[in-house]
């Protein structure tokens, strides 16, 4: 928890002109216009009881947040990511005899990470005193898709098939809370709340087919395991990193943070 009350904010409408103007300038000028922004969004909702901020001015500095964020993903090299190998063991009694074969997974990549975005209004969370200390908002990638190699070694067969699976979906939760020392908000949490179906299609076992289920519950388990990690772990690092990228020190007396100089 960041906070004890999540404010309800006046809306703070653009012109659909003055969007894609805000779309269309530079990294450097698109900071710029976005302090404007987010400071008319912070004064217009000055008459409630508490510093609010428009709606739109809160998503859009976010959203700014975000894409800066899908940059750092790739640049870092999670999309595509390398998955990790895997295996799993079974057996099968043929003729009297119980004989043990291994399923590897390996060369495997995932793509679709960078997709992460803000998928909810965001909200600036308060105390009780309707103090500022965070924001939280929801976020989401979209369709994924990931491959591996599949190594199947049983008796004296050892086919080596193509393993393709399609992920419906992640919903994440994200909140940050205002360091006041240098006015800027810190990723508190990044929690994986749910990862859609995972389908998975897997091609030239031959013989082997009958460990076909074998092979899509591992690769279903090390997907998700590999989401949960890497999302609440590399990512949420990097978010950080996307987070310090915008400057919001000129709000500091609006925010009630007093950055050192």
């Amino acid at each position: 928890m960041i906070g004890n009350n999540v404010y309800n904010k006046k809306s703070l409408v653009l012109s659909h002109s003055s969007l894609l103007h805000y779309q269309g300038v530079s990294y450097i000028t698109k900071a710029m216009l976005l302090k404007i922004i987010f400071m008319i969004g912070l004064c217009w909702g000055t008459g409630d009881a508490a510093a609010g901020v428009g709606d739109d001015s809160l998503n859009l500095y976010l959203d700014l947040v975000f894409d800066n964020l899908q940059v750092l993903i790739i640049e870092n090299g999670y999309d595509p990511a390398a998955l990790p190998n895997a295996t799993a063991e079974f057996s099968e009694k043929v003729l009297l005899v119980t004989w043990h074969g291994e399923a590897a997974l390996y060369d495997g990549w995932l793509r679709g990470i960078s997709s992460l975005h803000r998928s909810s209004n965001a909200d600036f969370v308060t105390d009780e005193q309707g103090v500022i200390t965070g924001i939280t908002a929801g976020s989401s990638m979209e369709q994924m898709k990931g491959h591996y190699k599949c190594l199947a070694k049983f008796m004296d067969l050892g086919p080596i098939a193509d393993v393709v699976f399609n992920i419906n979906g992640v919903d994440t939760t994200f909140a940050a809370i205002l360091d006041r020392q240098v006015c800027r908000f810190k990723v508190s949490s990044l929690n994986v709340d749910s990862i859609g179906h995972i389908s998975v299609d897997i091609h030239g076992l031959g013989p082997l087919n009958w460990i076909m289920e074998i092979v899509s519950d591992l690769v279903v388990n090390v997907a998700e395991l590999f989401i949960r990690d890497t999302i609440e772990d590399s990512v949420q690092s990097l978010l950080n990193e996307a987070l310090d990228s915008v400057d919001i020190s000129i709000l500091g007396p609006i925010l009630g943070c007093d950055p050192v100089q």
